[in-house]
């Protein structure tokens, strides 16, 4: 479909006519356009010539600092976990994953990747309580068996889904119901919920994750992509969450809102808090997981500690 998007544009171009290219795709923005105008918070920050520039120069101007050596983690010495927080033992799923067994460790981003069909985004749902007719045990440090998503959220585990409007947020509702849902119970006071006390606790975690709006009462549905995640966050960051099951956090988003989940991710896993990092990006999983595993059809074909030599050939052989 992208091939037949760039040939109409092509097509547009020579008749004579003007395109104008609205895209997160760094590569495809310099590859297909003539000039590039870059905003940044609502603000023309530059117009620059395509031909001229490079995606680490078009990062730069987005994010408004240098990104090279900070966009992803530096660290590279060898991580040492002795406290399992979480344990899967022969989960499966019909259909979807079949007999999966790993350990999540305390503070450690481990991720997992693979090719977008093969089960690595069912994990992610089977580990919340939140798939259909799963069989074995998902634990915890404390013998706890998650068997639903109440049970879940109840001891420390967070879950933002890949499909952001549908699953992770409720678009046509408030900031501050959705940084709030999580959180109900811990701001009763009597049993009675204050308008005044939510907005201030919505307002706090807004503020934490840099939500860009008008206030807290605004709908989530007028925000951008960034700002919807950073509300999905806040949610769980508020939760004082302590396993982050993150799907896909950065996808399609802009670099600077990437560049502000990397540094989260990075101060969460510095908290002692537990990540799993599911992505289809290699560059993702390489610069940000201590630990990768790759799956391919539902199961887990290949494992890899983080390493500076790692490329992405050694994971994509593991893919296909």
């Amino acid at each position: 479909m992208a091939v037949v998007l760039y040939k109409q544009m092509t097509r547009i171009k020579e008749e004579g006519h003007t395109v104008i290219f609205i895209t997160h795709d760094l590569d495809e923005l310099i590859r297909w356009t003539d000039r590039i105008t870059v905003m940044r918070d609502g603000v023309v920050v530059d117009t620059v010539d395509s031909g001229s520039v490079t995606e680490d120069d078009i990062k730069r101007l987005m994010v408004g600092r240098e990104l090279s050596g900070h966009y992803y983690r530096t660290d590279y010495e060898k991580p040492i976990f002795k406290e399992t927080v979480l344990k899967l033992s022969n989960v499966t799923v019909p259909g979807q994953i079949d007999n999966i067994s790993f350990k999540l460790h305390r503070g450690e981003i481990l991720g997992i990747g693979g090719l977008s069909e093969c089960g690595m985004h069912e994990v992610g749902k089977a580990i919340f309580g939140a798939s259909f007719n799963r069989s074995g045990d998902v634990i915890l440090e404390n013998g706890v068996k998650i068997n639903s998503i109440e049970v879940a959220i109840k001891n420390g585990i967070a879950y933002v889904s890949k499909d952001r409007d549908n699953e992770s947020l409720i678009v046509n509702d408030t900031i501050s119901d959705n940084i709030c849902i999580t959180s109900l119970d811990d701001l009763k006071e009597h049993n009675i919920i204050f308008n005044s006390r939510l907005s201030k606790f919505a307002n706090k975690y807004a503020e934490v994750l840099s939500v860009k709006m008008e206030n807290v009462n605004q709908l989530v549905s007028d925000l951008s992509g960034g700002n919807k995640q950073k509300v999905a966050l806040a949610r769980w960051i508020a939760k004082n969450s302590e396993i982050f099951i993150l799907d896909s956090p950065t996808r399609g988003i802009d670099v600077k809102v990437k560049a502000d989940i990397y540094d989260l991710m990075t101060e969460m896993k510095k908290q002692g808090k537990s990540i799993l990092l599911i992505s289809e990006e290699i560059l993702e999983l390489i610069g940000m997981c201590d630990r990768i595993l790759i799956m391919k059809d539902g199961k887990i074909n290949g494992e890899f500690m983080r390493d500076i030599n790692l490329t992405e050939e050694d994971l994509i052989m593991k893919m296909i």
